[in-house]
């Protein structure tokens, strides 16, 4: 698995290199693919002063990344690029991709979400006789990462991972939560937000009203990624926390805006993706 999410987060990272280095805009994109999913953003010359999001983490994240980066990028004043890094750094090789992503984009804000994958990760952790011990999660895993996303003076804004269908992963990864949450209560370059806050305000489900009274899908078939609706949800809740975090003003427009750009998914959601 590690080389895998070393593939994963490299490859981000170098395509987006590519897309940094040609200058031309180009409209942020998605796909529903859980290990190669890679968004591809706007990106502006550095020397303009304006500052840097880096939006890093697993499927989930990657698919909202899009109209999160799109709504930045929106307003004028900002730029923002997405790596996938599905779970968090191990070891040093695993710190040394992560850091090429930084060095690449040199953050002033990261959002970083973790879920499915850093559950399956603990699990092997506790199956290898490693982070057994209370607190050790805290300060083998957590503390180390938010040092080296935080090295060279970005703030974390963490986003808790969006509760699934799947009701025994869900309470595993709910303890995850509480310790990320703990993170940001003892740094002061780490915030903490909920995602469920916008997609699962009343536990999981499937779909949500319109303000119409309309239902929508916002997650998909394999209970835990996000119909485009659901995206656009978590984008509307993180833009507003990011936009406040760098004194943004995002476009009213932006949502439909990105929209209309998209092509549209059977039955607004492809009913059958299963995650990869």
């Amino acid at each position: 698995m590690t080389s895998r999410r070393l593939l994963a987060l490299g490859l981000a990272t170098l395509l987006l290199g590519a897309c940094s280095d040609d200058g031309d805009a180009a409209a942020p994109t998605t796909s529903p693919s859980t290990t190669t999913t890679v968004v591809a953003t706007t990106t502006t010359d550095p020397a303009d002063d304006q500052p840097a999001v880096l939006i890093a983490g697993d499927s989930v994240l990657a698919e909202a990344a899009g109209p999160l980066a799109y709504g930045i990028e929106a307003t004028g004043a900002a730029e923002a690029a997405f790596a996938l890094g599905p779970d968090l750094p191990r070891d040093a090789a695993d710190q040394a991709v992560w850091r090429a992503a930084l060095d690449a984009h040199q953050p002033d804000l990261v959002v970083v979400s973790v879920g499915h994958w850093e559950y399956l990760e603990v699990l092997g952790d506790f199956a290898a006789g490693e982070l057994l011990e209370p607190g050790s999660y805290a300060d083998e895993i957590l503390d180390p990462f938010a040092d080296l996303l935080t090295e060279n003076g970005a703030r974390v804004l963490w986003v808790g991972p969006l509760v699934i269908d799947d009701a025994e992963e869900a309470e595993f990864v709910d303890g995850l939560q509480q310790d990320f949450h703990a993170l940001a209560d003892r740094r002061d370059d780490v915030d903490f937000v909920d995602a469920d806050t916008w997609v699962a305000p009343e536990g999981f489900s499937a779909t949500l009203p319109r303000p119409d009274g309309e239902a929508v899908p916002v997650r998909r078939a394999d209970g835990i990624h996000l119909c485009p609706e659901g995206q656009i949800l978590l984008a509307q809740g993180l833009l507003e926390v990011v936009a406040d975090e760098l004194d943004l003003r995002p476009s009213p427009s932006w949502a439909d805006d990105w929209r209309t750009e998209q092509e549209p998914e059977p039955g607004g959601c492809a009913p059958d993706y299963q995650g990869d």
